[in-house]
């Protein structure tokens, strides 16, 4: 399994292009949105506005693999809500890609659907832009904003382990807080990812691409900073 850790669906730019070309072309893609906010999707006509065609997310979402060489009807899109066979839809695919969102919801419905070993057995690319990123590894934080009130700290699905993300990383003192915060309480590195920025995880090799940072602490408990220059 590789694992490609995102910020945003911008993935076909320069910064990107160049180290995704030989993982995400000519694949089978099945997208899965399944982080979003019960106020934006509770049956199938509501989710279908949102990532149905034509729905508030749908070009978004698919406007990067269209950069890759794929045509509109290639990308697969699993509904939660139209009763179809979710694990076959997984086991015929060789790219799955987690949308943005709330992480946990996306786990919950996984579990609500059946599907939870179907993708931590899935041995192929699994790509994900924030949420769809978090839901990867084994635990991530959370730093508060619009969705979430405080701090907190939540189990993934332990595709990826070792490291944390900061998402969406603006260089605010909160985010910087969060980030230190659990650098110290995780024990493991967590990367600060710009919007121009992800991470290709094969194994136990990292691969930085576009704009990233590294917060660790060092051999005497401090907390440090590196660069990277992708």
């Amino acid at each position: 399994m590789i694992n490609v850790l995102l910020n945003y669906y911008n993935f076909d730019g320069e910064w990107a292009y160049g180290s995704l070309e030989g993982i995400v072309k000519n694949r089978r893609v099945l997208i899965v949105p399944l982080a979003y906010r019960e106020s934006q999707a509770w049956d199938n006509a509501s989710w279908l506005s949102v990532y149905g065609k034509g729905g508030e997310k749908y070009d978004n979402i698919l406007r990067p693999f269209l950069a890759y060489g794929y045509k509109e009807q290639d990308v697969k899109w699993l509904n939660p809500y139209d009763g179809g066979d979710y694990i076959k839809q997984i086991q015929e695919s060789t790219l799955l890609f987690f949308t943005g969102g709330m992480p946990e919801k996306a786990i919950a419905r996984m579990e609500e659907l059946g599907i939870t070993q179907a993708v931590r057995q899935f041995d192929g690319v699994v790509m994900g832009a924030s949420a769809g990123a978090m839901l990867q590894l084994d635990e991530y934080h959370i730093t508060p904003d619009e969705d979430y009130d405080r701090y907190g700290v939540y189990n993934g699905l332990g595709m990826v382990t070792g490291l944390d993300l900061e998402v969406h990383y603006l260089a605010t003192d909160l985010q910087n807080e969060c980030t230190e915060r659990a650098a110290r309480e995780l024990n493991k590195p967590v990367y600060q990812i710009w919007h121009e920025g992800g991470l290709i995880a094969d194994g136990n090799k990292i691969t930085v691409m576009g704009r990233v940072q590294r917060v660790k602490r060092n051999a005497q408990g401090a907390v440090e900073i590196e660069f990277f220059n992708a």
